[in-house]
């Protein structure tokens, strides 16, 4: 057979794409009709989760060093096949470093419940009224999306992922509700986001068709049209019974306060579902990031600060876990040769074992060495020095001798500085809650004309509404976030501060006890304090609602008075109305008047002269002073010391 050399031929080999199936990349918020503004924003979004496959590759990775187990999301066949391996082998021994550190922080910072306060700056009564009703209805809001346990999860989700998000959304009721997002639902465009201030923010999920279509029941028909969607493209994503859509949802933000650019977008394959222009100027998420990177939005979270450290730990438990297995065994050696009944070696008590010669000899060698364990140990407490927890606080245990309340918070202060920052980060979640519930509910009230929400007290749940729209335009505040408490978290550090803060003055006994918050006081608590209350209660009344409630007997005359005056003095250089600040003036005269009818009459001299040798009227001795264990001893007037 001839084989002849063929003749080179140049030749140009084309891939093409069907023209409905190219990307419509454009700024699709400059979109004129429904067509392109759906084609644009689904292909943006599609382009995005392309180029950034790393991100999700990383967030599985960090999820499994957690939990080990990789997150379940629309994400890729690629993650559904690193979800088939599951994980370390049941008989491997683990020390989960990454998941003891993440538990013990988020056990620690969310023992704090951060409080926003709207603060005025040199406002009148109105102005300070208002901030008070705003205080009590983010703290209702907070209690009726439950914020505080959401917001540990955030934390969690940040500690581990790097980046914790939490959205602020409407629900189909009407009312300010707040909702988990994982970083790997979210897309932005790393080039525009290099320093951290992105203008564009897409997020991609999968929602129930029916809850969809109660959602926007405007647009059902295009709903029902929408391709059935999967977390994966794996073959068993597809056996399921539920009916999920894919809705990408998108925002730009306006280009500057005036601008008439910004848009939000929700679509799903078969079309737009909702379309408003988006006035805002900020994104409807509360972000929190554990430690920032140099550049770029995402940020760098605990576990992969210690993953080098713990697979260097897996690898040191998986090594002594076989040397032990194959060498840490009893051994019998037997001398060649010797008569040794080998069936005696079993594993009955008491046997006899005859022999002949050299005795049978029981070893066990030496298989682990002890600086294996000893590196073991090191890198365990680097990991724990790395992010600022020892491992006496991951094991709840205090070093020994600590025993007095002093000592023990000034320990739980040292420890509590490593990570200020991050508890500070936390608190700042708060403070943009705080914002961005008042801004939706204040849209919701301007649309449906008012907006209620619960807000709870140690009286039980009040129901308060939302103030006047134009009132809070008006008005500029600034919000703060400050702990529930200061005092410290265990009882016996408590006891030793609020002890020191009554024998020094500070505050009174009655007070002391409120602070201690201890719960077989506070039935006792209530009785001690409810003629104060009370008092509140009707000096906030007049100040508030011009509601008058005159005083009576029954009430403490005498801190009645006091507290009247301090209302008068706090509110006469704040523009209070005359007809409010007259009510005041009226309960301090009703007070003076109760007080000088309740004296009793003045005693009548004695008739005749008093003789000049008559004994001195006795003296009644002083009463001895109350004892109490939160002040110290003292002695009375006119006793010897």
């Amino acid at each position: 057979m001839k084989i002849s050399k063929a003749k080179p031929v140049n030749t140009i080999t084309f891939s093409t794409r069907d023209k409905k199936e190219t990307l419509q990349m454009a700024q699709w918020w400059k979109a004129k009709s429904d067509d392109d503004l759906c084609g644009q924003l689904l292909t943006t979004a599609a382009f995005l989760k392309e180029s950034q496959a790393y991100r999700y590759r990383h967030a599985a990775i960090y999820a499994r060093m957690y939990g080990n187990m990789s997150l379940y999301n629309f994400i890729g066949s690629n993650i559904n096949r690193l979800d088939t391996n599951q994980g370390l082998p049941l008989d491997r021994p683990t020390f989960n470093v990454v998941q003891s550190a993440t538990d013990t922080l988020v056990s620690r910072i969310t023992q704090s419940r951060p409080q926003p306060v709207f603060l005025t700056d040199n406002g009148d009564y109105k102005q300070r009224n208002l901030a008070k009703r705003l205080n009590n209805f983010i703290l209702g809001e907070f209690y009726s999306t439950k914020a505080y346990d959401k917001a540990a999860i955030m934390l969690r989700d940040a500690l581990v992922e790097g980046t914790g998000c939490l959205k602020v959304y409407e629900t189909e009721d009407h009312k300010v509700a707040l909702e988990r997002v994982l970083l790997t639902e979210l897309l932005i465009d790393p080039n525009e986001a290099i320093y951290g201030d992105p203008r564009q923010l897409y997020q991609m999920k999968l929602v129930d068709r029916q809850v969809l279509i109660d959602s926007c029941p405007g647009y059902k028909a295009t709903i029902e049209r929408a391709e059935k969607a999967y977390p994966d493209n794996s073959s068993d994503a597809s056996k399921t019974v539920s009916d999920l859509v894919m809705v990408v949802e998108g925002w730009h933000l306006p280009s500057s306060p005036g601008a008439k650019d910004g848009r939000h977008t929700l679509a799903c394959t078969a079309g737009i579902i909702y379309d408003e222009p988006f006035t805002k100027d900020k994104f409807p998420f509360a972000f929190l990031h554990y430690s920032n990177r140099m550049l770029g939005f995402w940020s760098q979270g605990l576990a992969e600060q210690l993953m080098g450290t713990q697979i260097e730990i897996n690898s040191l438990l998986y090594t002594i876990s076989r040397a032990i297995k194959l060498v840490g065994v009893p051994r019998v050696f037997v001398e060649a040769g010797s008569k040794v009944d080998k069936a005696t070696f079993n594993n009955d008590i008491g046997t006899i074992v005859y022999y002949r010669g050299t005795k049978p000899e029981y070893e066990v060698a030496p298989c682990v060495p002890q600086e294996l364990y000893g590196q073991l140990q090191r890198l365990i407490d680097y990991a724990y020095q790395q992010c600022g927890v020892s491992a006496m606080q991951a094991s709840a245990n205090k070093p020994a001798g600590l025993n007095s309340g002093e000592a023990q918070r000034v320990y739980d202060d040292i420890a509590t500085d490593r990570f200020a920052s991050l508890a500070r980060k936390y608190d700042n979640v708060f403070v943009d809650l705080a914002y961005l519930m008042i801004d939706l509910a204040k849209d919701i009230a301007e649309r449906e004309g008012e907006y209620m929400t619960v807000y709870p007290n140690k009286n039980g749940t009040k129901q308060i509404d939302l103030p006047k729209a134009d009132l809070i335009n008006d008005d500029p505040f600034v919000i703060q976030c400050f702990n529930q408490s200061s005092l410290p978290r265990d009882p016996a550090g408590r006891m030793q501060k609020i002890t020191e803060m009554v024998q020094s003055g500070m505050i009174t006994i009655k007070e002391g006890r409120r602070l201690l918050d201890y719960p077989d006081l506070e039935q006792m608590e209530k009785l001690a304090n409810s003629s104060e209350e009370r008092i509140f209660q009707i000096l906030d009344k007049i100040i508030e609602d011009g509601e008058y409630t005159p005083p009576d007997p029954f009430m403490d005359l005498d801190l009645a008075n006091e507290l009247t005056v301090q209302y008068i003095n706090l509110y006469s250089q704040a523009n209070l109305e005359e007809e409010k600040a007259q009510m005041l003036r009226d309960f301090f005269t009703q007070i003076q008047a109760i007080k000088q009818a309740a004296m009793p009459p003045a005693p009548m001299p004695p008739a005749g002269p008093v003789p000049n040798n008559a004994p001195a009227p006795a003296q009644a001795n002083p009463a001895p002073l109350p004892q109490n264990p939160l002040v110290p001893n003292a002695v009375a007037p006119g006793q010897p010391a």
